[in-house]
């Protein structure tokens, strides 16, 4: 049975940028994001990185909530993508949430969501054999911006079992 996932904006952008928007795919057959990132993603003349693949994808599914008062709470302390990001994973009872920014973790964790961010995106493929090494693409990844610490970096590796004997 497929997982139901909902994702902020951050994961498919960055994803994109990298060029491994395709991971999701093969993690989760189908991806639902709400009308917000879909906003967020085509906002500047479709421009934004994963935004042509969000319009052209059949696994990436826009998906329109129901009850706002959710989102509309949640926008107060968080921006619209997240604030209906999670209120979807709510709505729809989803298996995984997919969020990065750490006041729209802390407050999806306090809503009882399981979350995932960018870099478990990345572990969870290597550890069911669609890619071979994580490291590339944590390296790419900061190459975007893409603020991750050096610890969160090298736990990733450890987690994907790349660490240097030293």
């Amino acid at each position: 049975m497929d997982r139901i996932v909902v994702s902020d904006t951050t994961a498919i952008t960055h994803l994109a940028k990298i060029g491994a928007l395709q991971l999701l795919q093969k993690l989760y057959s189908e991806t639902l994001i709400p009308e917000a990132v879909f906003n967020e993603l085509s906002q500047v003349k479709r421009t934004q990185p994963g935004a042509l693949q969000v319009l052209n994808s059949s696994w990436i599914k826009v998906i329109k909530l129901q009850n706002r008062h959710v989102a509309t709470k949640l926008s107060k302390h968080l921006d619209l993508g997240e604030s209906e990001a999670i209120a979807l994973s709510i709505e729809l009872q989803s298996d995984v949430l997919i969020i990065d920014e750490v006041a729209g973790r802390a407050i999806a964790k306090k809503l009882g969501r399981n979350i995932i961010g960018m870099v478990g995106v990345l572990i969870e493929p290597k550890n069911k054999g669609h890619i071979q090494t994580v490291k590339p693409y944590l390296d790419k990844l900061r190459a975007t911006g893409f603020r991750m610490g050096e610890d969160l970096y090298q736990q990733a590796l450890k987690l994907s079992q790349e660490t240097k004997v030293k």
